[in-house]
């Protein structure tokens, strides 16, 4: 199979099990993330990079509950392509691994969960599937800012799609004037504890602040629990689901190699 073939079918695999759009990008071009790529799968060459679309008619509704399912769905869809992809890699011998749209990711300081191992709007950028907007975000030329972007990294070293000469946005400005806190000032520029009070009302912060009332005057060790770490990925597994921590003995199994990629 030659590169172009590989190329060409990664694509349609993407397509065809949940992504909109889909461009790839080399690790050499996101020089940002490369260490925390190599974290993911070391020798690492490429980032494929795979959006879905959001429905306008349900972010746009009234009732936010709407937004949020719809949420779910488009995350969902970013996670059943990545997977697919990385799947379909692996099948030709290629170490590949999906990694999520959805932050957080590292519960660790200092991030704190609020950014991911792969900054998805920097790739998709790279990647030729937009440019930037005024609101900071990935905006396209098919569906604009209203996507959710994810990707896998691969050991496979595959031609890259190039960065759009033209500027997506149009500036207008819509943007920065409907948030409802004024958190956008325009130029891509986001006041991020603006937003991040808005946007995650109910999420971590009123998670930590509810288990520091419980408390009226908590012992050292309990504030050190409730403002560490271990806080924090508690909350990343009520959200994702994930208790396990250990994969030692599936991933050293010997049967399990042979399987996939020896």
């Amino acid at each position: 199979m030659t590169k172009s073939d590989l190329r060409k079918q990664i694509k349609d695999v993407a397509l065809s099990n949940g992504a909109d759009l889909v461009g790839i990008v080399n690790v050499t071009d996101l020089p940002e993330h490369k260490d925390r790529i190599f974290r993911i799968i070391p020798h690492a060459q490429s980032v494929v990079v795979i959006a879905a679309r959001h429905s306008l008619a349900s972010i746009r509704s009234a009732n936010n509950q709407m937004a949020q399912f719809d949420t779910i769905h488009t995350y969902n869809e970013c996670a059943r392509s990545a997977h697919s992809v990385s799947r379909f890699l692996e099948s030709k011998r290629f170490p590949s691994v999906a990694v999520p749209a959805f932050i957080p990711i590292d519960m660790q300081d200092p991030g704190k969960g609020m950014r991911g191992e792969i900054c998805w709007r920097r790739a998709g950028v790279r990647a030729g599937l937009g440019s930037y907007g005024e609101n900071g975000l990935l905006v396209t030329k098919e569906f604009g800012s209203a996507i959710r972007i994810s990707g896998v990294v691969t050991v496979a070293e595959l031609d890259a799609d190039s960065p759009l000469e033209e500027d997506v946005c149009n500036h207008c400005g819509q943007c920065v004037s409907a948030c409802p806190v004024g958190a956008l000032s325009g130029g891509g520029a986001v006041n991020k504890k603006l937003c991040g009070e808005n946007i995650f009302k109910y999420g971590f912060r009123f998670f930590q602040k509810f288990m520091e009332a419980l408390y009226e005057k908590p012992d050292p060790e309990v504030q050190k629990i409730i403002r560490g770490y271990e806080l924090r990925e508690m909350w990343q597994n009520f959200m994702t689901g994930n208790y396990y921590y250990c994969f030692e003995c599936q991933s050293q199994c010997p049967v399990s190699s042979v399987n996939t990629l020896e």
